[in-house]
């Protein structure tokens, strides 16, 4: 799909790169896996916290893909709705398995239910970022 070198996030790159939140560890590798396996770039944070923290470096990120229910100072949806404020170009999927409301949907460029389908995930999200610049 992308064809991805070393798989860290590099200036410049031609290949995408995620930003992964998932607090469960297995459910994060697994997920972080599958996405490195179709060509993209992932950078795994266990919470919002750190996935802020990463956002603020220089590291360059086209799409956060985050749980909701995660401990730390906000959740899954308050990231996803602090990032369309205060980056509206970033592409955001949301993936919950508990938890889903309007608010997520319309604050989400892409929101899925777990379990949900991977093959299904990475096909739209390289959808997604087809149109990044």
């Amino acid at each position: 799909m992308f064809a991805a070198s070393a798989g860290e996030p590099s200036l410049g790159s031609n290949v995408p790169t995620i930003l992964l939140v998932e607090d469960e560890v297995l459910i994060r590798m697994a997920m972080a896996d599958a996405l490195r396996a179709e060509g993209f770039i992932v950078v795994e944070a266990a919470h919002a916290d750190e996935a802020l923290s990463i956002l603020t470096a220089s590291v360059p990120i086209d799409l956060v893909m985050t749980d909701v229910r995660m401990p730390g100072s906000i959740d899954g949806l308050g990231l996803a709705i602090k990032l369309r404020e205060s980056r509206p170009e970033l592409k955001i999927v949301i993936i919950s398995g508990e938890w889903s409301s309007a608010r997520a949907r319309e604050t989400a460029d892409l929101f899925f239910s777990k379990p949900c389908n991977m093959t299904n995930v990475i096909q739209e999200v390289a959808k997604l970022l087809e149109d990044r610049k």
